[in-house]
């Protein structure tokens, strides 16, 4: 702005130029307090400085930024000042100023507090020239940006965590814009879905996935508008769906995929995000359990059977030892038979036959009827005898042959259902240890009430009931002391299922033994291999039941308890 002097004002007051405004040479000393309470008074930072950098005057702002006095700071420079990072920039930036190569500075540095701390500032430095073409010194405008440079370095710092953590993260993120076209993904995406980054100039590829998308089945694909974030984009839900990924090199992974359409804070659509999981390692180990319980259980049946198989073979066993008994007096009988004496008359019958009448008269034949009628008697009462011993012989093979004949019912019926009476089985297992029980003279106490039908696995509540009171013949057999040795089986019935359980008076089971009882490989007999009990439950368990234990401890028995769901009501015909 141009202004006048006051020998070419025509007014008739004395005037003076303050460079802003023309004032009166009376009002100059006030101008000047104006002026100079501004500089002191300004809320940003403003210092003067020679061509050297020394500090000539600076105002409170500045000082309270940096912690010095006027006094202070005329001793420093902008230079001794100025972060050591920060100082050669700034003195080549000030030599430019100095040499008029631009009109200012305006730059993000950082000063060095009194205390030692530094203070991040915006700069704008400027000469400042008297009226001549020399400049007389620079002023510096300083604002204090360390809160905001923090702020910046703080999100910096989680953006790049979050960039780190959403690129090395397991799981393939993919995100897309209203358009449908990827926007985003990270490095398990580009691995899993065969993205390949765009290196050629020219339009980008909205879609640039070449993995194959399957369903399920590893067979049918799955069209774009049916996967994740085609669907999140219509605002559909989807969450942890199945599919099969086939990458480029033919490698084919499981994944678990769930999208989400993203809103803006206006409620607009901006996008949506889809979260895969590949689960290809998870599922075979799932397919890997899955085929050593079937294992198990294959094990588990055959271990079963074999207990039945135990259990029928020491039956039949005795059985058998009574089949030799009778076919040993049924033999021994026949060999002290008094038939020979038969032989004996008819050889004096053929002897005489001439004078027959005469000799049955003699002294000699007199006695032949005596003698005929007394061996007839005997062998009347071996007959009997015989046919005694051949009647016990035939029922005990009848026997051996309804125990054989159950056991192969069984083994016919393993994983049929069929409704039953529970109590037909009860009274079945009991009767295949009912040898060992009399070798070990332990009682049985069939405890029976009317109870509903259920459906079940035959063979599997029988290997269940082998094992379990086998375990009871067991534990009173091995029980110290004179007690009664006593298994009882009690049958009942409550309002969802049937109970059975199996009650000794036997060792007992310790309090920290419950829990493990039905482990794998647990077991306290010597001769035990621990698999018994543990497939029992995973029978139980199958049949949608449960098998337990409880004992009030050592050598006072213990109870097992069988629970079978009961049978579904038949539909009316």
């Amino acid at each position: 702005m141009a202004v006048k002097s006051a020998d070419t004002d025509t007014g008739s007051e004395d005037v003076a130029a303050t460079g802003l405004f023309r004032v009166p040479v009376a009002s100059r000393p006030a101008v000047e307090t104006l002026f100079r309470n501004t500089l002191e008074q300004a809320p940003v930072g403003i210092a003067f400085s020679n061509p050297d950098g020394g500090f000539r005057h600076a105002n409170l702002a500045f000082c309270g930024m940096l912690g010095y006095s006027v006094e202070e700071l005329r001793k420093e420079s902008i230079e001794s000042l100025t972060h050591g990072e920060d100082a050669p920039d700034t003195k080549a930036g000030l030599e430019r100023l100095w040499r008029r190569e631009v009109t200012h500075l305006d730059v993000e540095r950082r000063y060095m507090r009194r205390n030692g701390s530094p203070l991040w500032v915006r700069v704008t430095t400027s000469l400042v020239s008297d009226g001549g073409d020399h400049p007389e010194c620079a002023v510096e405008f300083l604002r204090d940006i360390t809160h905001r440079k923090e702020m910046a370095a703080a999100l910096l710092q989680n953006q790049t965590l979050l960039a780190t953590v959403v690129g090395e993260l397991p799981l393939a993120l993919l995100s897309c814009d209203v358009r449908g076209q990827l926007t985003h993904y990270n490095r398990a995406a580009t691995e899993l879905f065969g993205i390949v980054a765009q290196t050629e100039p020219g339009p980008r590829n909205p879609y640039p996935l070449t993995s194959k998308v399957l369903g399920p089945d590893g067979r049918t694909e799955i069209p774009r508008e049916q996967r994740p974030l085609a669907r999140a984009l219509r605002a559909e839900i989807c969450r942890d769906q199945e599919f099969v990924i086939v990458r480029p090199d033919g490698a084919a992974r499981t994944v678990l995929a769930s999208s989400q359409r993203l809103i803006g804070p206006q409620g607009q659509p901006l996008g949506a995000l889809a979260v895969v999981q590949d689960i290809t390692e998870r599922r075979q180990a799932e397919e890997e359990l899955e085929r050593v319980h079937k294992q198990l259980l294959t094990a588990s049946r055959q271990a079963g059977m074999a207990e039945v198989a135990t259990n029928v073979l020491h039956n039949v066993g005795n059985v058998l030892n009574s089949v030799n008994v009778s076919a040993s007096m049924v033999a021994e009988r026949i060999k002290r038979s008094r038939c020979s004496g038969l032989t004996r008359v008819a050889r004096l019958f053929t002897d005489h036959a001439a004078d027959l009448a005469a000799f049955v008269a003699g002294p000699q034949g007199k006695h032949v009827p005596a003698y005929l009628s007394e061996l007839a008697n005997e062998l009347v009462a071996e007959r009997d005898a015989a046919i005694a011993e051949l009647t016990a012989l035939r029922s005990n093979v009848e026997h051996i042959k309804e125990i054989v004949a159950m056991q192969q019912g069984y083994a016919r019926l393993g994983g049929v259902t069929d409704t039953v009476d529970v109590r037909v089985l009860v009274d079945d297992s009991l009767r295949m240890n009912e040898g060992a029980f009399n070798r070990h003279g332990v009682t049985i106490v069939r405890d029976f009430e009317d109870v509903p039908m259920v459906r079940v696995d035959k063979h599997k509540v029988l290997q269940i009931l082998v094992n379990v009171i086998r375990n009871a013949k067991y534990a009173c057999s091995e029980a110290k002391g004179g007690g009664e040795r006593r298994v009882t089986v009690r049958v009942r019935a409550s309002l969802s299922a049937v109970l059975i359980s199996v009650i000794d008076t036997g060792v007992g089971i310790p309090r920290e033994n419950l829990d493990r009882i039905f482990n794998y490989g647990f077991t306290t007999r010597a001769e035990g291999h621990g698999f018994g009990l543990h497939s029992s439950a995973l029978a139980a368990r199958e049949l949608g039941g449960t098998l337990r234990a409880e004992s009030p401890g050592p050598g006072m028995g213990a109870t097992f308890t069988l629970t079978l769901p009961l049978a579904a009501a038949e539909p009316a015909k």
